[in-house]
């Protein structure tokens, strides 16, 4: 990848080559891996070992570890994690994902509306 400087001197048509060759990059497994990894650690997300994660625990996991629902695509899988510490919880579906982040914003209101039925 050219840096910043080298990007201002090249012409169009070398920048549309170079955006070409990253689009097929990342269509590949190696491609996808380093982009999901970058995309997590933009996010703040803490992990020990990123290619031991992603290959024994992320491309493995194709059932959510809360419900055990199988993922359909791989917009279902998500990566619960604490938004304080950044540190990974879980691999879980949007459902169970978006329920962990409502309990831990407001644990009172969700034991109000389970005690309600």
């Amino acid at each position: 990848m050219p840096s910043k400087e080298q990007r201002a001197k090249m012409t169009p048509e070398q920048k549309a080559e170079i955006s070409r060759k990253n689009m097929l990059y990342q269509q590949t497994p190696k491609g996808q891996k380093v982009y999901k990894i970058s995309h997590w650690k933009g996010r703040g997300i803490i992990c020990d070992d990123w290619s031991s994660f992603y290959d024994n625990r992320w491309i493995i996991n194709n059932n959510c570890e809360c419900c055990g629902n199988q993922y359909v695509n791989k917009r279902d899988k998500h990566l619960d994690h604490c938004h304080k510490t950044g540190k990974i919880r879980n691999i879980l579906c949007r459902n169970c994902n978006q329920l962990r982040g409502h309990i831990d914003k407001d644990y009172q209101l969700i034991m109000k509306l389970i005690t309600m039925c």
